[in-house]
């Protein structure tokens, strides 16, 4: 038998085995060594040992207690945080007595006298003690009283009440002492069932924790842990209503709330409410509802509890849990609930600091785009411009009309209509965040491979699309759009030694194309490139055509080069 348990008897606490062997001998004074009785005796301190749920520990203490001293009504009163008793098991009243007798015992009077001085109690007529303070209504008539307190670990537990001998006018001195060795066994039972209660309840709190826990990482929308975190917590506490704010300007922002709790309204509007009318400090508060503004949480609750969301600048939030009655919380659940606040505020910073990387990606691809359209678009309107303004400059006709050639009219409208290209792939990809859903279209992948190759490029190439080439291209020629990208840009940038690269991929409803040009050297038509050849090898293999426009520069000589790689778009 254990050695930590104690019991109370005349203010003085002892360990259980003292008690017990001081009841035994008590019990042996009185004449109750009869060995059926002692067999007894036993068999019902292993009934009461028998089980670890609290709840059937109480109701079978109580059968037991009736059974031992031939009681005809039983009770069991759980001491409650404010003094009272927060429960009240009891046998031998009939179905039809409870439904008329109003509320149950809430600890006054005699029972109250047993929750202030913890001492076995034997009176045979309870309605001539001095704390004696009546029965209400309907109440069974009741007359001889036993009563002894259940102590665990030093503390008050609750009460063992027993009322009406059967085979006596009074109970005994044996009846005292038995109850009192019952009392010892029954506050072992309570305690090993409050252990194992309280191990399940850290289980149930830590599941709710690592399951939670990870979603952030898993790509989880904030919200929704949130929301499923306030459903844990509701569900482990009973709660009316469970909800996660959190406070941004001094105004409070709703980052979850509980779904699962049956009448509940769930359309609570804390706009109004400020940061400053939030409870300040760094630990759990147990408050009356009324302290609360109205709207923070619904279902019309008299007490909420409010867990502080921590981080290194301190509290930024809060967990709110409201309940009817007073919650008494035990310490497995007060570590709990701080677990979860842990959780929660590592979400929230977790989400902000995804927040803070996704914008800083796109300032990086808009500080790139306008790199481009300063490079590519600004210089060409200049080009565009300087031209025009040459062509102004030339002789007039007779009739004061600009004898222009045709050619260089049409060069101007090729170099607009270039331009025109490539402020429309600007504006898509403005249109595009790296990273998000549309990271697998075509236009992306191809954007994203000619920065990636032109990182550290003294030349950055220009990129035109032509024709809805994310919708008709199918996904297959994936693999091979990158491969002649990678294979004839890497062959530009190093080799062409040109002033101007650009890449055009253009759809329409039966052939995809993707040209690369260069103002280079040109390839010597001596030299074998294999990656070429295998590019020739890949629109084989898709009945397509590769094929190669070189001009080697000569003095006074403009050169470049040309891949053009074109394939059939199968439906």
């Amino acid at each position: 038998m254990a050695t930590n348990h104690e019991v109370r008897i005349s203010g003085r606490p002892e360990p259980a085995e003292h008690r017990w062997a001081d009841a035994l001998d008590a019990l042996t004074k009185h004449g109750g060594d009869d060995p059926r009785l002692l067999r007894d005796l036993l068999d019902a301190v292993l009934v009461v040992g028998q089980g670890l749920e609290l709840d059937e520990a109480l109701q079978r203490i109580v059968e037991v207690a009736v059974g031992v001293v031939d009681a005809q009504y039983g009770a069991l009163g759980v001491r409650g945080g404010d003094g009272g008793l927060s429960e009240f098991v009891h046998i031998g009243i009939t179905p039809d007595q409870r439904a008329i007798m109003g509320h149950l015992p809430v600890g006054r009077g005699v029972l109250g006298l047993l929750i202030k001085e913890p001492q076995v109690l034997r009176i045979p007529h309870l309605s001539a003690h001095p704390s004696s303070v009546g029965f209400p209504p309907h109440h069974p008539p009741m007359e001889t009283f036993l009563g002894a307190p259940i102590t665990v670990r030093g503390s008050n537990f609750g009460s063992i009440y027993l009322t009406e001998k059967r085979n006596a006018e009074e109970f005994t001195k044996v009846d005292e002492t038995l109850i009192a060795m019952l009392a010892v066994a029954a506050g072992i039972a309570v305690d090993n069932a409050r252990l194992f209660e309280g191990a399940r309840t850290r289980h149930r709190w830590m599941q709710a924790v690592a399951r939670r826990g990870s979603e952030p990482l898993a790509g989880i929308a904030l919200s929704d842990t949130m929301s499923r975190l306030c459903d844990d917590v509701a569900a482990l506490t009973e709660a009316l209503d469970v909800v996660i704010l959190t406070s941004s300007e001094d105004k409070m922002v709703v980052q979850g709330r509980s779904q699962q709790i049956a009448g509940a309204d769930q359309s609570g509007d804390v706009s109004p409410v400020s940061a400053s009318q939030m409870p300040i400090g760094s630990s759990m508060v147990v408050l009356a509802a009324e302290l609360i503004p109205d709207g923070v949480v619904a279902g019309d609750p008299d007490w909420v509890t409010v867990q502080p969301l921590q981080r290194a600048a301190g509290a930024f939030g809060w967990i709110v849990v409201a309940h009817r009655r007073r919650p008494w919380w035990e310490p497995e659940e007060i570590a709990g609930l701080a677990g979860v606040a842990e959780v929660a505020s590592l979400a929230v910073v977790y989400a902000e600091q995804q927040q803070i990387a996704r914008d800083l990606e796109v300032l990086e691809d808009r500080h790139r785009i306008a790199r481009d359209l300063h490079d590519h678009v600004i210089q060409r309107l200049f080009a565009v411009g300087m031209s025009m303004q040459t062509m102004l400059a030339t002789p007039h006709d007779e009739d004061g009309t600009i004898a222009t050639p045709v050619s260089r009219l049409e060069q101007v409208v090729v170099d607009l209509d270039r331009t025109i290209a490539q402020i429309r792939t600007s504006i898509f990809d403005l249109q595009s965040i790296p990273g998000h859903h549309d990271a697998t279209t075509l236009r992306r992948r191809v954007l994203d491979i000619v920065s990636e190759l032109a990182v550290h490029a003294p030349i950055s190439p220009s990129v035109t699309f032509d024709g809805p080439v994310d919708t008709v291209v199918p996904e297959a020629l994936g693999p091979h759009i990158d491969a002649v990208l990678r294979e004839g840009l890497s062959n530009a940038l190093r080799h062409a030694d040109a002033d101007r690269i650009s890449v055009l991929v253009s759809a329409d409803e039966d052939v995809l194309k993707v040209e690369i040009t260069d103002d280079g050297k040109g390839i010597d038509t001596n030299v074998t490139y294999r990656g070429l050849e295998n590019l020739t090898t890949r629109a084989d293999e898709c009945d397509g055509t590769f094929t190669i426009d070189t001009t080697p520069q000569r003095r006074g000589r403009a050169g470049g080069t040309t891949l053009t790689w074109t394939v059939p778009l199968v439906h």
